[in-house]
């Protein structure tokens, strides 16, 4: 016989009235107090598991103040203490823990009940050190100012170089060619259809020097009209200039200055008989052309050195977030007004500190424009520095000098007060 609904309706009813007589001691069914139940048991095991979540995520967040062997620990005014064999010593910042210790610690928290507890040294650190946050890769250039000889280092995101200019400098006139600069005579400019670029002898120095320019002169062992240095000879549409040791070519821009410095007259002569004399090349230091194309000569709004060789910071260029001494973005026309005030900073470029190689070491400048000297690449890591710009020193040697820093001078006894130990943007160096 098959089982009807009603009869299946029944049973669980019959079944309901089972469990609560068991449970409660009450078979009534004036309400379900088994689903009242359930669900209060599930309601108070989520609760509890939320309370435990928060309880240990606040164990994570604000751990509970303690030594426990910690390298570096700040107390509750955030004055550092590092622990150095069995005893810990009062430090003046991060930076010089790290030093000490060769590896980039992090502060743990303590109290200065805790380090009542144990032996305390005697004061330690580098009194004065840079941000341990890093600042993003620019370009770096050394840029004239109209306040005095000294330049300003100014670290921009995009540069617009020039391979050639004439400079006009209290100490002459210099050729520019990349990286090198040569001295030539003042009447170079009209020969070449220029205009000197005035520029101070800081900002000429950061070229490499090459030779001195000028024209060949005296008399020769060759025979007329070969016979004096310095005299143009032209064979057809090509220009040949005379030296005390032969005849060379003169072409581009060489030509140029050979037909307008020479001291006589040119002559014409058979290709012939030049090219019976000896060869010889003349007027190196100029440049013929660039990329056989004429040779152009810059006249930049911004005289500054870069990496190759002359450049300014490109249209719109901006140094990061934050700048110079005010904080705030700069384009090119904000860097030029730095450059032209009165009384313009050593240095003008990003938030952060800069970590730089250069051919005399290791390098941190910091956002107020202070340079510090660090012995070893692995006492930059140590510092929490992950990477390098390659930078010529020249560009960053009028900055001042903040010092070395190093593991044995962080190990000094100091006298000067306790920083607090704050964030990573510190410009005491302190995490």
């Amino acid at each position: 016989m098959r089982t009807t609904g009603i009869q299946v309706s029944g049973f669980n009813f019959l079944l309901r009235r089972l469990e609560l007589a068991l449970v409660i001691g009450d078979p009534r069914m004036a309400h379900d107090p088994l689903r009242s139940q359930r669900r209060a048991l599930v309601v108070g095991v989520l609760l509890s598991l939320l309370i435990a979540g928060g309880a240990v995520m606040l164990g994570l967040l604000r751990p509970q103040p303690s030594l426990d062997g910690a390298d570096l620990v700040a107390d509750e005014t955030g004055t550092l203490h590092l622990r150095l064999e069995d005893s810990y010593h009062p430090i003046t910042n991060v930076a010089s823990a790290r030093l000490i210790l060769q590896q980039p610690v992090e502060v743990q928290k303590t109290t200065a009940e805790q380090l009542s507890q144990v032996p305390l040294g005697q004061p330690i650190g580098i009194p004065q050190v840079p941000a341990l946050s890093a600042a993003p890769d620019r370009e770096w250039l050394y840029c004239d100012h109209s306040a005095g000889d000294v330049g300003t280092v100014v670290a921009v995101e995009h540069i617009k170089e020039h391979r050639h200019a004439l400079l006009a400098a209290p100490s002459g006139y210099w050729l520019i060619d990349a990286t090198t600069r040569a001295r030539i005579t003042p009447d170079a400019a009209r020969a070449f259809g220029t205009e000197a670029v005035p520029a101070s002898d800081g900002l000429v120095q950061q070229f490499r020097r090459s030779p001195d320019i000028a024209m060949p002169a005296g008399k020769t062992k060759m025979p007329a009209p070969f016979d004096v240095a310095g005299r143009v000879v032209t064979a057809g549409d090509r220009v040949f200039l005379v030296d005390r040791a032969g005849v060379g070519e003169v072409k581009g821009s060489r030509r140029d200055f050979a037909l307008a410095s020479s001291p006589v007259p040119p002559v014409e002569a058979p290709l012939s008989d030049v090219m019976r004399q000896p060869s010889v090349d003349v007027l190196a230091g100029i440049p013929e052309f660039d990329n056989e194309q004429p040779v152009v000569w810059a006249q930049p709004q911004m005289v500054c050195a870069g990496p190759q060789g002359l450049a300014e910071p490109e249209d719109g260029a901006t140094v990061g977030s934050g700048a110079g001494k005010n904080g705030t973005g700069a384009d090119s026309a904000g860097i030029s007004a730095v450059l032209a005030a009165d009384e313009p900073t050593a240095y003008y470029g990003p938030r952060g500190t800069s970590a730089l190689k250069t051919e005399r070491g290791y390098v941190l400048v910091s956002d107020n424009g202070v340079r510090y000297s660090v012995g070893s690449q692995a006492e930059l890591r140590a510092l929490g520095f992950t990477a390098e710009q390659e930078v010529q020193f020249a560009r960053v040697a009028s900055l001042p000098d903040g010092g070395l820093l190093s593991a044995e001078k962080a190990r000094q006894t100091t006298v000067a007060m306790m920083p607090s130990a704050s964030t990573r943007e510190s410009t005491t160096g302190t995490e």
